[in-house]
């Protein structure tokens, strides 16, 4: 009897021991596979909007009036147009020598603001000048298997005031064309770890134009230069990004380090495994210019997993760069009328 009552402590003792072995199983996370960056899955008509651009443009202007005029007060926020991707119908234009399919995407962001001079230093009424600044960025990125890509940023300015007996209306434009070919094409499949670089040329020209009030446009510069460099990529870590108009999606995300060699810039981007971006920053000597989050979104593939990893068309650092070029310029001749 007692080898009996022992068989029965014994296998009460295993029960309990399996017991523990499946609660302690439970209680252990079972790893997931690691999202797998691929292509995007884009359809004509999806669109992406992203809060943070009219932030980056506000403190730019506003750093670079404070900069360069004695009378500048302050500068205030009237209106903007969220800055918004949209996807494009496709096309074949000439890249390279021949005629290549690609994807189109367009981003577009308007801001409006006012500035406003101390008290008595200009013929302006109120001593307000008001300015209006459009961006649009379209890209064209091959479907097939292609080193090439081109892109046009344009930002418009308008700028206008009321004093001394007339209207002033000021409009400037700085028109960007940017050919850009790489040595190598972009990996079909990229997961966390995956690092790799590209040499690439770009073939640039920059184009300045004037008007006042409504008079013919005046072309007032055309730069062209072919330069050369070299960009890394880190996919370093899977993310978490709080995402919508209030913050209040949590959002799985890659994020991806970009670094041009021997330069000062360097970019962050966080892609959902479904296709889009969904935060982007760039760093100019380690200072944050730009730095812009998902809002709401309209993509078709939603069901399907394929996160973007070549150029999204958003806003690069040259951009900041490019509106300090003629706003001042501009700033200043309207303030000498």
């Amino acid at each position: 009897m007692g080898s009996i009552e022992g068989l029965k402590g014994e296998s009460g003792g295993m029960r309990r021991l399996l017991v523990a072995v499946m609660v302690v199983g439970l209680l252990v996370p079972v790893t997931a596979a690691g999202m797998t960056i691929t292509q995007p899955n884009y359809s004509a008509g999806d669109w992406f909007e992203y809060d943070g651009w009219t932030a980056a443009v506000f403190a730019e202007y506003e750093s670079q009036m404070e900069a360069n005029s004695t009378d500048f007060d302050h500068l205030n926020l009237v209106e903007e147009v969220p800055m918004r991707l949209t996807i494009q119908a496709s096309e074949s234009i000439s890249l390279g020598g021949q005629s290549t399919n690609c994807r189109v995407s367009l981003v577009e962001h308007s801001v409006n603001m006012t500035v406003h001079f101390t008290d008595g230093s200009t013929d302006y009424d109120n001593d307000t000048m008001t300015l209006n600044v459009t961006t649009t960025i379209e890209v064209w990125m091959p479907t097939g298997a292609s080193a090439f890509e081109k892109r046009v940023e344009t930002i418009y300015l308008e700028t206008w005031f009321s004093g001394g007996g007339e209207d002033n209306y000021l409009e400037n434009r700085l028109i960007t064309e940017e050919i850009i070919e790489r040595d190598g094409l972009w990996p079909s499949g990229i997961d966390v770890g995956d690092e790799w670089d590209f040499s690439e040329s770009i073939s640039r020209t920059t184009i300045a134009e004037q008007r006042i009030n409504r008079a013919l446009w005046n072309e007032t510069s055309r730069d062209s230069e072919d330069l050369a460099r070299q960009v890394t990529w880190t996919a370093a870590e899977e993310t978490t990004i709080s995402t919508g108009e209030a913050n209040s999606d949590n959002t799985a995300t890659i994020r991806m380090e970009q670094q041009i060699v021997g330069e000062s810039r360097t970019s962050i981007d966080w892609y959902h495994e479904e296709g889009f971006l969904v935060k982007t920053q760039h760093f100019v000597n380690g200072t944050l210019v730009l730095s812009a989050t998902l809002t709401d979104h309209k993509y078709s593939a939603e069901n399907v997993v394929a996160t973007v990893v070549t150029s999204n068309g958003l806003p690069a650092p040259s951009l900041l760069a490019g509106i300090g070029v003629f706003a001042l310029a501009a700033i200043r001749r309207s303030k000498s009328e």
